[in-house]
C-alpha cells in the first residue's frame, strides 16, 4: 500500500483543525460581567477600572481578581467570586480567566 505524503499530512491536520474550532478554553468564565454598567458576555482577560470607583458585579461562574495596577499588575487587593458584586476603589485593573 502505497500512502502520499499529501494523504499522510492531511489527516492530522484536519484532526487539529478540527478540535481547534470547538475546543473551549479550560477555565474560561461563562457569564455576565458588569463593569460601570458595561456589560461583558462571557469574559476573558484584563479589563481597565475607574480608579476613583468601579461598581463591579461578577454573573460569571468565576472569581475576579482586582489588581492595584494597571494592565493586571501591582498586587491582587481584592477577590470579588462568582455571583457577587463590589464597589472597587484605588484599584486600576480587574482579571478573569
Amino acid at each position: 500500500m502505497r500512502i502520499t505524503f499529501r494523504a499522510a499530512l492531511g489527516v492530522p491536520l484536519m484532526t487539529a483543525a478540527a478540535l481547534a474550532l470547538t475546543s473551549v478554553p479550560a477555565g474560561a468564565a461563562t457569564g455576565d460581567l458588569a463593569i460601570n454598567g458595561t456589560t461583558q458576555t462571557d469574559p476573558s482577560g484584563c479589563y481597565a477600572l475607574d480608579e476613583a470607583a468601579s461598581i463591579v458585579d461578577n454573573l460569571t461562574d468565576a472569581a475576579a481578581e482586582i489588581h492595584s495596577g494597571a494592565d493586571c499588575g501591582g498586587e491582587v487587593v481584592e477577590v470579588i467570586q462568582a455571583g457577587d458584586d463590589s464597589r472597587v476603589t484605588g484599584a486600576q485593573s480587574l482579571y478573569i480567566p
